[in-house]
């Protein structure tokens, strides 16, 4: 990005690292899914990397509180005194959630209450509102091997009556099996793959920053940017970045499709920053996210190849928004996603799956 930025580039990029409430999608689903925590149960927030889960789970809480008259609080449960995040045991995870739930306790006025940290959560069954708590990261206790896991994760769902807990869970090849067996599967528990969003959202999501500086973008155009990012939220928002980036300082108009053809490179998207973290979302999502029968299934329809993809692969990306299907076939959901698995294919891009 040059120092010269329009400023409609610099609005997506705010956008990107701190996604204001006007900008918000999916607020349908943060209703249905504040009605089940409200409802009595659990939440379960699933997805690939950047698709929006964390930004979710904190709508849900807000909009939980709002149903019930309730509170809420949420911890991040990577280690904020290590580089990688990682924690290393469950005492100090479950310490953390005590010294969590001792903040909020204070907070609301009831210092006199105090969190067990082998039963971290226990002690908020003595307040009388409905509480909501969202944990994110879980992820993060991979790092504590299977059974540390598992021994954490019962811990933040065993709650008294007035509590109830979203966690977000990161798809991830070495975790899924946890999270689907010991989370997903456990009762009380409702869960929900984060989608994309829908195109409505995605016209609110380019146009809430342009048209307040006098820019629009044609339907045509809006049907690229939906075409290149699959309609994931931060990668429209990171294209449109790009994008506007390439507009003079002063520029105001209609985007049209030919200005995104010009100024969106795929085979360049690596010049800039933000192009770079694309690039690498992406590996990483089919590198290290995906199954190995997941990515089977994107590198053949990638390559336009035929071979065997199981069926439990192809409905469970299909479920995340990477795959849709028609009568006419399958096919993949987002021209980067798919830019990026053809260029594995190719060799064009080399990795290598520990």
């Amino acid at each position: 990005m040059s120092s010269e930025l329009h400023p409609l580039a610099e609005r997506y990029l705010d956008a990107i690292y701190e996604l204001p409430e006007s900008l918000r999608a999916r607020k349908a689903l943060d209703d249905e899914l504040a009605a089940h925590m409200t409802g009595g149960h659990h939440l379960c927030i699933r997805g690939f990397w950047r698709i929006g889960k964390t930004t979710l789970m904190k709508a849900v809480l807000q909009r939980a509180c709002e149903r019930s008259g309730g509170a809420a609080f949420v911890l991040d449960l990577r280690d904020p005194d290590r580089d990688d995040g990682l924690p290393q045991s469950v005492e100090a995870v479950l310490a953390r959630v005590s010294a969590k739930v001792n903040e909020f306790l204070g907070r609301v006025g009831a210092k006199e209450l105090k969190s067990d940290p082998k039963k971290p959560l226990e002690v908020l069954g003595e307040l009388a509102a409905p509480l909501f708590v969202g944990f994110d990261e879980l992820i993060a206790l991979t790092a504590l091997g299977q059974g540390g896991m598992l021994t954490v994760i019962d811990a933040l769902l065993t709650t008294p009556k007035n509590v109830k807990v979203a966690v977000v869970c990161h798809r991830h090849r070495d975790a899924d099996a946890i999270f689907e067996q010991h989370v997903m599967a456990r009762a009380g528990v409702a869960s929900v793959m984060v989608p994309p969003i829908g195109d409505d959202e995605l016209v609110h999501l380019v146009h809430g920053p342009s048209q307040e500086l006098g820019i629009t973008f044609e339907n045509e155009a809006l049907g690229v940017l939906a075409e290149l990012s699959g309609n994931r939220p931060w990668e429209v928002l990171s294209l449109c970045a790009i994008l506007a980036s390439g507009f003079k300082k002063d520029w105001k108009g209609t985007v049209t499709a030919e200005q995104i053809d010009a100024l969106v490179d795929l085979d360049k998207l690596g010049e800039s920053e933000e192009g770079q973290a694309l690039l690498d979302n992406h590996l990483r999502i089919l590198v290290t996210a995906m199954t190995a029968e997941e990515r089977t299934v994107m590198e053949l329809l990638s390559a336009g190849k035929e071979g065997e993809a199981t069926e439990d692969a192809l409905l469970a990306l299909q479920e995340a928004g990477f795959v849709n299907s028609s009568d006419e076939g399958h096919a993949i959901n987002g021209a980067l996603i798919e830019f990026v698995s053809r260029a594995i294919v190719e060799g064009v891009i080399r990795v290598q799956v520990e």
